[in-house]
Order: C-alpha cells, then sequence, then structure tokens
C-alpha cells in the first residue's frame, strides 16, 4: 500500500517568485489493484506531486518538504526491496529521455537492474508491440513525434513491470486508439495506479476507485466537482468576413528524418486544403500521421518537394510563410527562451525600439488576458502555465494565421477555450491540432484529417 501522510511542500523563494505552500498537508492511501484520479489546474502542484512521490524532487536546495512517503511500509528514500516498485510517466516527455534510440531507452532501466540480455530482449520485444513502437524501435528518439514520445514513456514505465504506476497528464497526445489502450490497462487493475489531469475525459469514466482534487490541499471531488473538470465552455467567435485565404494545393513532401521503416521514408501528400482568415478548423488524425509535418510545412521551417502554399492566390516562399503562419509548437519549451515572463513578452516590443512605457503597457495587458505573473521565472512554471505564456507571445506577434498544436493538453478546457477566443478575436486563422474528438466538435464543425501521410477533408 502507498501511504502519503501530512505531505507539505513549499518552493524556495527566489527575487522574482513568491514562496507559497504548493501542497498543504496532502494525505492519501494506494492498495494494491486501486486506481486513483487527481485532477487539478495548472500550477496546482500535481507535477510537483507526482515527483515527490517518486523520489525525484531535490528538496534541499529547491524546496522544503515535510510529512512522508511510504510504499509497503518503506519510505520513498529508503533502499527498497524491489527497485521495481514504482514507475513514473512525466508530463514533459522531452526532458525525460536520455538516450538515441528507442530500443536503447527501453533497455536503460532493464541494464540499471542488471537484467540478462535474454530477459531484456523479450520485455523490449513485448512493450514494443503492446505500444505500437515496432516500426521505431531503431529510431532515433528525437524524430519521434508527441504522441510516439508519450507511448515511449508509458512503454519505459511498464517494461520494469513494477507494482504502482504514477501517470502525470499521460493520457495527453495520445490519439484515441491509445487512451482506449490505456483506459484498458487501467481497467484491469493488475497494479496500483495515479493518474494526474487538468480535464476529465469520457474515457475516465467507471476506471477509478476514488476521485480527488487538488489545488494547494487535497480532497474527495463529488459529482459537481468532477463536472466542472469536464465542462467544455460554449465558443462563439467573430464572424468571417476576409478575403484572404491560405491555400495548399498538390504539396508532396519527403521528411529528411522521419521514416516508416529503414527502407522506406516518411511521405507527406496534401491534395488540397485551405484556411481562411478569422475561422478556426481542426486538424486530427492518429500518433505519427503526420500533423506536426504538415504545420512545418505551413509555417516554412520544411520546403516542398512540389505543390503550391498560397495566400491570396500567390505562391509565398519559406520567408514570407515565417511572417505570414505563426506555429505554436506542441511542447512549449522549444519556443521559450528568456529567463522571466516580462522578458518573453518584451523581446518583441524591444527588437521594434518601442518606447519602454509602451512595452511595459503592453506587457501588462498581456499577462492580464493570459493569466500570467510576470516576474514569474518561466523553467518553474508549471507546463500548462508555460503553454499559456507561449500562446501570450504568439498573440502579441498577431500572425495573420495560427497553429495551435494540442493547445488542450496540460490545460483546462475553460482555460484552451480562453486562449482560442483570444486568439480568434485579432482575426487570426486558426488550426487546432487534437486528439480530443469532444473538445474538436465544440471548437469547429470543418476540419481535416491525417492518416498514413495524407490530409484529407472531413
Amino acid at each position: 500500500m502507498l501511504e502519503v501522510k501530512n505531505l507539505t511542500f513549499r518552493y524556495e523563494s527566489y527575487e522574482s517568485t513568491s514562496s507559497r505552500v504548493l501542497l498543504n498537508n496532502v494525505s492519501f492511501t494506494l492498495r494494491k489493484n486501486e486506481n486513483i484520479l487527481i485532477l487539478g489546474r495548472p500550477g496546482a502542484g500535481k507535477t510537483t506531486l507526482s515527483f515527490i512521490l517518486s523520489g525525484l524532487t531535490p528538496k534541499y536546495n529547491d524546496g522544503e518538504l515535510t510529512g512522508t512517503v511510504l510504499y509497503d511500509g518503506k519510505g520513498v528514500d529508503e533502499e527498497l526491496e524491489e527497485l521495481t516498485v514504482f514507475s513514473l510517466v512525466p508530463q514533459n516527455t522531452a526532458d525525460s529521455m536520455i538516450t538515441s534510440t528507442v530500443e536503447e531507452e527501453l533497455a536503460f532501466p532493464l541494464e540499471s537492474l542488471g537484467m540478462d540480455v535474454e530477459e531484456m530482449e523479450r520485455r523490449i520485444t513485448e512493450v514494443c508491440s503492446g505500444w505500437g513502437l515496432e516500426r521505431l524501435r531503431y529510431v532515433g528518439t528525437q524524430e519521434l513525434s508527441g504522441g510516439e514520445k508519450r507511448r515511449l514513456m508509458l512503454a519505459c514505465a511498464e517494461v520494469t513491470d513494477p507494482d504502482y504506476m504514477i501517470y502525470d497528464e499521460a493520457f495527453d497526445d495520445l490519439d484515441v486508439s491509445y487512451r482506449e489502450k490505456l483506459a484498458k490497462i487501467l481497467q484491469k487493475r493488475e497494479r496500483a495506479s495515479i493518474v494526474t489531469a487538468s480535464h476529465f475525459l469520457s474515457c475516465f469514466t467507471g476506471l477509478f476507485d476514488e476521485v480527488y482534487i487538488l489545488d494547494g490541499t487535497l480532497k474527495r471531488a463529488d459529482s459537481h466537482m468532477v463536472a466542472a473538470f469536464s465542462e467544455i465552455p460554449r465558443m462563439t467567435f467573430p464572424p468571417v468576413t476576409s478575403d484572404d485565404v491560405l491555400s495548399v494545393r498538390d504539396l508532396k513532401f519527403t521528411h529528411p528524418h522521419r521514416s516508416i521503416s529503414e527502407e522506406v521514408p516518411f511521405r507527406l501528400t496534401v491534395p488540397e486544403f485551405s484556411l481562411r482568415r478569422g475561422e478556426v478548423i481542426t486538424l486530427t488524425g492518429p500518433n505519427g500521421s503526420g500533423k506536426s509535418t504538415f504545420s512545418s510545412l505551413l509555417c516554412g521551417l520544411y520546403a516542398p518537394e512540389s505543390g503550391v502554399i498560397a495566400c491570396r492566390g500567390r505562391s509565398l516562399d519559406r520567408k514570407e510563410l515565417a511572417r505570414t503562419v505563426g506555429y505554436m509548437f506542441q511542447n512549449p519549451d522549444w519556443q521559450i527562451f528568456l529567463p522571466t515572463v516580462r522578458d518573453e513578452l518584451s523581446f518583441a516590443y524591444e527588437r521594434e525600439r518601442m518606447k519602454r512605457s509602451e512595452t511595459d503597457a503592453k506587457v501588462d495587458e498581456l499577462t492580464r488576458l493570459f493569466n500570467l505573473d510576470p516576474g514569474s521565472i518561466a523553467t518553474m512554471m508549471s507546463y500548462g502555465e508555460r503553454k499559456r505564456l507561449q500562446a501570450a507571445v504568439y498573440y502579441s506577434l498577431k500572425r495573420p494565421f495560427c497553429i495551435l498544436d494540442e493547445l488542450d493538453s496540460a490545460l483546462s478546457y475553460d482555460e484552451s477555450a480562453s486562449l482560442i477566443t483570444l486568439l480568434a478575436a485579432q482575426g487570426a486563422g486558426i488550426i487546432l491540432i487534437t486528439h480530443d474528438e469532444a473538445f474538436a466538435r465544440a471548437v469547429s464543425d470543418r476540419g481535416y484529417s491525417v492518416k498514413d501521410g495524407v490530409v484529407n477533408a472531413l
């Protein structure tokens, strides 16, 4: 049994951050073969709690930790009888990969346990098959899509066969088929599991013995509390009046790094696509199908082999596309570079040689609209808060078109809806990439899907 008793955690106070109690007297138990769900908004402490349960929080340098965490009566910092007592599926997959290929990533924890080669081979083959990684086994980890990285982290956690699993926002980035697979694993109750989430997905129904809300303290959720995390706000957008259309015709592209196998490269084909400025549409498809590749072409990161990407009837080159289409990457850390929120939001204005008073006024407006603390250190913000900062940057850039790649990952439904509404109010044409079918329906009744590298209208 996992026992958490009177757990309190406070991050260290820095010059531009306040010292606040993030977790306050948190207590709960988790018995073998039970599942619990912990719901909380970005910044509520879900990832910090996951790290503490895994023994990963550096309590002496970065914060003050009190209370106890016991696995079967032994502390998380003690030498446990079995080294595979628990595994963590982290929220930020990019920060957790330490080897070059999928196979090496899966082998690393097994090698650390001193497992013999034959058993390692059996386990790696088994989890690769279970999480659809067979054809990616020898592929570089940096070549994987966001959803494929999530599946690799799930496989890495599972390969050691732990007694307890901690899934930190692990349903995010997964397409529908793999969300269903993860739900079935939880349903079997072969081990004890903790799942954290920023919103309640329909596939969660019936999976959990207890549902908690984390907001400083931890409390059992009633049906009304769960409903608040389940409701998708109604979104209304200004009528589309612009004649500016981003269009694609007969586009073909062979990915320089990604491949289906050692012999077959990954190819993307787009027969026809259009997005009018002021319009909001969706882009859906399985993990690794080509959504991010298509997005990279639209914003000029890649050049197509053939075909046309045009606006106002004129073909655009890569530099023109970069100024026309903003692409909010799936991982916000790829687009946040400066120490504080104020630094990040001021950068573009300062390059325009704007007066300091004008810059300050614009930054103040952005922090209000996107619920950000201008003094916050970016690296200490939660993953969801960093996504809000990323959205604020693109709001300030005022691109005519904007791609939001998995915006709803790690954000509550109301936060995601608010960000889309703010960007749409500027008159931007928006493409929302999402695996959440209910959220996609709430955002737009028009969209495109990608399957096996082909983009088609729904």
